[in-house]
């Protein structure tokens, strides 16, 4: 099996692409990432249809295929941050060509939608991408907000080692495996597919934003009944935010419907990881061996 191929840090001038392969965004957002790009002393390229606007799409699917392309191509572009989710990542997914790219492999950085394309790159290509804060984040953002920093200091060859309070449903204990994952949504709709992940000794991160209660469950239950959650060898769970319900209730809270689905497994189980749909997004290494330790007192993930 091929090792995981990890794109080369960034430096003070170093090139950022800004693309945009999923959902409209507007040009101001675009403008505003730019100019607070530029103040951190990157130079900035953006994708030409980056603002374009095509129903709910950031253009059409040769548009966005085609700036997403470029952008792979180029030998002067040292990462690539993707604009937005929304919908529309999986459409064009396989219209794109990684064999520039393979010789010149660069961070991708977004969450989201954007989890098809970070399967594609560890699933397939065997190469490492950051799920992290994207440009339609940046005019909420500080650059001295802690997801931000921690952002760009893995940017620069920093990992991260994140510490936080225990979560009253976490199944304590120790774990080892690569980090795969990103939004659950997008995992589910991948099942099947050549972008489909392995999940044998695994950890794999989960996040999601306004869907059903009972459609998480549905996903929930796809992933146990097919084998894959019992291959695991933890499971982080993320932010599960703006959920909803219908009017005859499902009886049990986000989390507590993940809780269900892995009662029967030994590994860890880390609740509440801040990431996601949040205010605070912490960055993750998709494609990183990692190690998590979850005990009554507190919980680690290093990678």
């Amino acid at each position: 099996m091929r090792s995981m191929i990890f794109p080369k840090s960034l430096t003070k001038g170093s090139t950022i692409g800004i693309v945009s392969p999923a959902g409209k965004i507007d040009s101001e957002t675009i403008h505003f990432a730019e100019k607070f790009l530029l103040s951190l002393g990157y130079k900035v390229v953006v994708g030409e249809n980056a603002g374009n606007a095509y129903h709910q799409f950031a253009g059409n699917d040769e548009h966005r295929a085609s700036d997403l392309q470029k952008m792979l191509n180029r030998t002067d572009i040292d990462a690539i941050f993707c604009s937005r989710g929304g919908y529309g990542t999986g459409r064009i997914i396989d219209k794109l060509d990684f064999s520039h790219f393979l010789d010149n492999p660069k961070w991708i950085v977004g969450y989201s939608d954007i989890t098809v394309l970070h399967a594609r790159l560890q699933n397939e290509l065997k190469i490492a991408s950051i799920h992290g804060p994207m440009p339609k984040n940046f005019p909420d953002k500080s650059k001295d907000d802690e997801d931000m920093l921690q952002l760009f200091k893995i940017l620069h060859g920093e990992l991260p080692t994140y510490k936080f309070k225990p979560h009253l449903l976490n199944r304590n204990g120790d774990a080892e495996g690569l980090l795969i994952g990103g939004n659950l949504s997008l995992i589910q709709a991948l099942r099947s597919t050549p972008y489909d992940a392995e999940p044998h000794g695994k950890i794999l991160f989960i996040e999601d934003v306004s869907e059903y209660l009972y459609n998480l469950d549905r996903m929930m239950y796809n992933l146990k009944l097919s084998g894959y959650l019992k291959q695991l060898s933890g499971l982080i769970v993320g932010q599960f935010t703006e959920m909803k319900d219908n009017d005859k209730k499902f009886g049990l809270t986000a989390y507590e419907i993940i809780k269900e689905a892995v009662s029967e497994y030994d590994y860890p189980v880390i609740f509440g990881f801040p990431a996601g749909h949040g205010n605070i997004n912490m960055p993750l290494v998709l494609g990183k061996r990692i190690t998590m330790s979850a005990c009554n007192c507190d919980v680690k993930i290093k990678f």
